[in-house]
């Protein structure tokens, strides 16, 4: 609107002004996602958040916060948390923390605010929940969003009503709830490097007050970065290319490869109007060549 309002040469100065600080103000105001209108906020979209674990209207909450619902993930192609540095301001997520060479470490930072060693002994400066559960360390931070039902990105320091003090800020993961209804849902992705990605989300009622749901995700693709095997000139300790029998290990020709599975079931048992009990388990498995990494100069 501001755009469009300065090409037209009639209006005033004023007006133009104005025009452009109430986009301005829109457009801080909005936040990635769909949702139905409310006519409290004329027509803007509405998105629930427990920031500060109570339900409330993200445009309400008191702090700076960034909210993803499912539809806007699944529209920009996020798949994992490291996406959402693309579309989340002042925030970095960096998969494969430096020299981790593991894609599921995460090195998050919120306004610079942040922790890149991914040793057991140190807290990440930025903390990840998971459906309310404190994940302690970076390593195995890098979730696969299944099922997602919302995410909200805290900026600033955070007290203890997450659970857990975290300097930089917090990332909060909340998965969908079970449907009553029968639903079964599937994707399947295929591409270059023989990528076969496939999920499958299912939802089982039980009976009508004790609800169930599945969640299977498989990513497999072949590393795209080809090793250079190093010509040993000299007595230098290397790695070599492939099976290594001394050291009962193997050393991959590729880097870059995929091969990441997951399941995460969840049981929701309404027991009347006032009280629900909800059991959350899920399952990673993770066997795959280390991230790519190439040396510019030496």
């Amino acid at each position: 609107m501001s755009l469009g309002s300065t090409r037209i040469a009639s209006l005033t100065l004023s007006t133009s002004i104005a025009a452009l600080l109430l986009s301005t103000s829109a457009l801080a105001q909005s936040t990635p996602g769909t949702a139905a209108p409310n006519a409290a906020n004329e027509g803007m979209e509405v998105i629930k958040v427990t920031a500060q674990k109570v339900a409330q209207d993200v445009q309400q909450v008191p702090i700076a916060i960034t909210a993803f619902t499912a539809d806007s993930l699944q529209s920009k192609g996020v798949t994992d948390l490291h996406g959402l540095s693309n579309y989340a301001p002042n925030v970095n997520i960096d998969a494969g923390s430096p020299f981790s060479g593991d894609s599921s470490v995460v090195s998050a930072s919120i306004r610079g605010i942040g922790q890149d060693d991914f040793a057991f002994n140190l807290d990440p400066g930025v903390g990840v929940y998971l459906d309310g559960i404190y994940i302690a360390r970076t390593i195995g931070a890098n979730v696969d969003l299944l099922d997602v039902q919302r995410i909200e990105v805290v900026k600033g320091p955070q007290g203890t009503l997450f659970g857990r003090n975290t300097i930089g800020g917090a990332i909060s993961i909340v998965t969908r709830d079970p449907g009553d209804q029968f639903m079964l849902k599937a994707e399947g992705t295929l591409g270059s490097f023989n990528r076969r990605d496939i999920a499958l989300t299912a939802d089982i009622p039980l009976s009508s007050n004790v609800l169930t749901s599945i969640t299977i995700s498989s990513i497999e693709r072949d590393g795209y970065q080809r090793v250079i095997p190093f010509a040993n000139t000299g007595n230098w300790n290397f790695d070599p290319i492939g099976p290594d029998t001394a050291h009962a290990f193997r050393t991959s020709d590729r880097l870059g490869g995929q091969n990441h599975q997951a399941v995460r079931g969840k049981l929701l048992w309404n027991i009347d109007s006032d009280t629900s009990l909800t059991i959350v388990g899920d399952w990673t498995h993770q066997d795959q060549s280390s991230t790519p990494n190439t040396v510019l100069q030496s």
